[in-house]
């Protein structure tokens, strides 16, 4: 039972009818207060009573444990004060049993989650955007990962549509077509589409073929999708990001499921046919409010489908899989077309994925380096994160080896780029500075990485065997220390909040205030040079346990912790 579970059994012990919900830990103003508080807000309201009044029928109904030693009551708050030697001793032991599945509660066993993000249109490099929906995806899988589901990752490949037919009818013109040249390949087809009408007849024409069934034509579309998403996936690769399964739009053409949906929707007296000879969805039918995005169209006058429709069976191919949770990361752009979606498939009984919804990247400056002076690509982002980083920690470690270097120096980008960026949350802008962001001090990744080195390096120094857990002579006898140790005991109530709203941002600031933390103690409690050999002990573990903490949060924002900084 964690500290958070403890707290809570002390008041449904006084309050049964009380439920997990209703109980939030928080920090007293000073320990002198209490080592931890209860506001008590929601409980008195469901009891139909002041806070302050319930504060003191809590204090009298308490019973003191060798776990909890007192409570006391402060306005609408009560104030426990806990059994330090025994807290700290079964907290380090926690830690150090459960290693790297400290955190998780296992609130997951035996359910399995399905997360799809990302998906680049596959007619160039990824920008700097996407790589917010790919690390927000990505963090997400690993959170519940450790939260105990079954997390399979889906990547859905966009290879189909009119850019890709126009891309397949350049890249029929160039050869030997690499990665580096489908963003000008792309930009050329365009241009040429937009001044050569013919030409854009023959990339609607590529897709009727390919919806026809032509095999020619789907092996050329697969060829150049699969170019695309190669580099693509190389370039996510940088930041750690990787998919279990590919589901490829191109797939779900004509498939007969879709019946199932648009017959749906005539029993909802959505679907007509429109002037123009499309099959259009009106959705106010469905209980849209607005006039924009009212009209959704279906398919062409020719009777071929459009993108919608496609997605919508990979809806319900994604649904049919069953999975307890079923979640989709997009840009906050697409938030109209996700409601739209999910009002056609509710029409057919089919559970729309829950949305996780993300903004925007901005930069500090106008100093990233672009192609085309529009998009700032994520893999440029990358080389100047990385070539920065590598001027960072040669001048702060000269006399580590070069290779070293380099090695350190894009672990030390990375952990600048998914912090900076992850810290946020999602549905916040990040304004993103380059500079501040690579520094090892402040409210970095860096920063948190050089606190596990920094750690490792104790323990590289340590000459004695270390005990494997606490024993009875474990004794916190500082502030300090208690303060670490409390902070480590909070990590699975983060971890369960964090995986309950989906978010992963609580993760990266709990990291950060955990380093401050052990930056604190480092300074005021020293562990090779204590005063005894037990005391020593202590905190040798007390600084195994924080490592274990720290690189259990940074795993799940994706951060590796170099051996040494």
């Amino acid at each position: 039972m964690n500290l958070s579970e403890r707290i809570s059994q002390a008041v449904f012990t006084c309050f049964p009818e009380a439920e997990a919900s209703d109980i939030v830990i928080a920090e007293p103003p000073s320990l002198d207060l209490g080592d931890v508080a209860v506001p008590l807000f929601t409980l008195a309201k469901k009891r139909r009573t002041a806070p302050h009044a319930l504060a003191q029928e809590l204090v009298e109904a308490f019973v003191p444990n060798d776990y909890i030693m007192s409570a006391a009551a402060a306005g609408p708050y009560i104030n426990f004060k806990l059994n330090r030697d025994r807290v700290g001793a079964e907290t380090v032991a926690a830690v150090l049993d459960t290693g790297a599945h400290w955190g998780g509660g296992n609130t997951g066993a035996g359910k399995k989650v399905l997360i799809e993000h990302t998906s680049i249109n596959p007619n160039a490099s990824p920008h700097v955007g996407r790589g917010r929906c790919a690390m927000i995806g990505d963090s997400l899988a690993r959170l519940l990962q450790l939260e105990g589901y079954d997390v399979e990752v889906h990547y859905y490949v966009n290879d189909m549509g009119r850019q890709i037919g126009l891309l397949v009818l350049i890249a029929d013109e160039i050869e030997h077509l690499s990665f580096d040249q489908i963003l000008n390949a792309y930009v050329e087809a365009n241009q040429r589409a937009e001044a050569d009408p013919q030409f854009a007849e023959q990339g609607y024409a590529l897709l009727a073929r390919i919806e026809s069934g032509d095999p020619k034509i789907r092996d050329k579309f697969h060829a150049v999708t699969d170019l695309c998403l190669e580099g693509q996936l190389a370039v996510l690769e940088r930041l750690g990001v990787s998919y279990d399964v590919f589901d490829r739009e191109s797939q779900y053409v004509n498939d007969p499921r879709l019946e199932r949906i648009e017959n749906a929707l005539l029993d909802a007296g959505a679907l007509f046919t429109d002037d123009d000879g499309r099959r259009v969805v009106d959705l106010s039918k469905l209980g849209y409010q607005a006039d924009e995005g009212r009209y959704f169209v279906l398919r062409r006058a020719n009777g071929s489908s459009m993108y919608g429709c496609r997605d919508l069976v990979y809806s319900l191919d994604k649904h049919e899989q069953g999975a307890e949770l079923n979640l989709m990361v997009l840009g906050e752009d697409h938030k109209l077309y996700a409601q739209q979606l999910a009002l056609m498939l509710e029409a057919a009984d089919i559970s729309a994925p829950e949305v996780v919804y993300y903004s925007y990247i901005l930069l500090k400056d106008g100093k990233m380096s672009t192609r085309q002076g529009k998009v700032v690509l994520l893999a440029d982002f990358l080389d100047q994160a990385a070539a920065l980083a590598r001027e960072r920690v040669s001048e702060q470690f000269p006399e580590m080896p070069a290779e070293e270097h380099a090695a350190i120096a894009e672990q030390v980008a990375v952990s600048a780029i998914r912090f900076a960026v992850l810290r946020v949350k999602s549905t916040k802008n990040v304004t993103f500075d380059m500079e501040a962001a690579l520094s090892f001090q402040g409210d970095t990744g860096p920063y948190i990485q050089y606190s596990c080195a920094r750690i490792r390096s104790i323990l590289r120094k340590n000459q004695n065997a270390i005990p494997d857990t606490p024993g009875d002579d474990f004794r916190v006898q500082t502030d300090t220390e208690w303060a670490l140790l409390l902070k480590l005991a909070a990590f699975p109530s983060v971890i369960a909040d964090a995986a309950a709203h989906r978010i992963c941002s609580p993760v990266a600031n709990f990291a950060l205030e955990l380093a401050r933390t052990f930056t604190t103690f480092y300074h005021e409690c020293p562990v090779l040079g204590a005063e005894d050999a037990a005391t020593t002990d202590m905190r040798l573990l007390l600084c195994r346990a924080t490592l274990q903490t720290l690189g259990n949060a940074l795993h799940i924002l994706g951060i590796e912790t170099p051996e040494r900084m």
